[in-house]
């Protein structure tokens, strides 16, 4: 046999071999057992989606009044006519007009900087903080951090809420706020430590052990070679986390900030606490006691609302409008994640 011949492998081996056929999902089950189980799963299933369908819809269903009463003044950039109650100022109510208690604008715009600002605020520093856990610390550091930041992460709301009252207020106000500064703002709106930044560092805090939690999972899942690929290219640790791990775990990253934003979203307890539960509107132009102003985000005007809600129709209306409103951001937040990864997974990159 002459040696340059070419050796054609034979039959059955792995370069003849042929890539086996995928299983179905969907395999044919004969064991009574296996069918009572899938029978259970998806009634358990179809059961949760019927709840969920039915909360979302009596949630429409009871804010759809409100929405259709006011059109779009329901977003109106006004101050809500119980700020003035709450200030000690005389109201007079228009002869021949319903008194609203509500205005959807001061909500929105306060849960707008809450929980944007947590999230610019925090995402930086959970990405540098799951970096060094899960890439640049010693062993022994990573192994404690991690079950703290889990710990961290599952504080309870109302916990924070006391930290941030208790704590960061009084340090806002004596540092921030000055005698001077109060009685200048004093006939607009009341300073003090319960405002918009206190709100921010409560949510930052709140929001930052998820994030860390799933960028740290998701930076440990990322196959060993996929490292030595780019080390072996001339990459050190940290150009090898910024070129090739961070691009990886995109899918991670909007997972993470979805979540973050969801709960600052819906955090009402904390809030209510923290905010001032002011409808107010802070202004932008007054620099940087624009974030020393309180407000009153969507959840926590539920919270402070509820009660009443209970008794009066327009009010219950128009919290019900706020519920909806936080469920309906939520939703188009993680159908815009599935969108804006959809062409990643696509080309199956992740």
């Amino acid at each position: 046999m002459r040696a340059d011949r070419p050796v054609r492998p034979a039959a059955g081996t792995l370069l003849s071999a042929r890539p086996a056929r995928q299983p179905s999902r969907r395999a044919p089950t004969s064991e009574p057992g296996e069918r009572l189980a899938h029978a259970c799963f998806a009634l358990a299933g179809a059961a949760s989606l019927t709840v969920l369908g039915l909360v979302v819809g009596y949630v429409l269903w009871r804010a759809w009044p409100a929405f259709e009463a006011n059109g779009l003044s329901y977003f109106s950039n006004r101050h809500d006519p119980g700020l003035a109650r709450e200030l000690g100022l005389a109201t007079q109510q228009p002869r021949g007009v319903a008194f609203r208690e509500l205005h959807a604008w001061p909500a929105i715009y306060g849960t707008l900087l809450t929980t944007g600002g947590a999230i610019l605020l925090g995402l930086p520093f959970s990405l540098l903080t799951a970096i060094f856990v899960a890439e640049l610390a010693p062993r022994w550091l990573a192994r404690l951090m991690e079950p703290l930041v889990r710990i961290m992460a599952a504080v309870p709301s109302v916990v924070w809420g006391l930290f941030g009252l208790l704590v960061l207020a009084p340090f806002i106000d004596r540092v921030f706020i000055s005698d001077d500064l109060a009685s200048r703002y004093a006939r607009v709106v009341p300073l003090h430590g319960e405002s918009i930044l206190l709100g921010i560092l409560v949510l930052v805090c709140m929001t930052v052990p998820f994030q860390v939690a799933i960028f740290t999972d998701a930076l440990q899942a990322v196959p060993a070679p996929w490292r030595e690929g780019g080390r072996a290219l001339g990459l050190d640790a940290w150009r090898v986390t910024l070129k090739i791990l961070l691009p990886v775990i995109r899918p991670a990253i909007a997972t993470g900030v979805v979540l973050a934003t969801g709960r600052a979203i819906g955090e009402a307890i904390a809030l209510s606490m923290t905010t001032g539960g002011l409808s107010f509107v802070p202004n932008p132009l007054d620099r940087f006691v624009f974030l020393l102003e309180p407000a009153r985000p969507l959840a926590s005007t539920i919270v402070d609302f509820h009660s009443e809600g209970v008794l009066q129709g327009a009010l219950a209306a128009d919290l019900f409008s706020f519920a909806a409103l936080i469920l309906l951001s939520a939703l188009a937040m993680m159908l815009a994640v599935r969108v804006a990864l959809a062409p990643v997974r696509a080309r199956g990159v992740l």
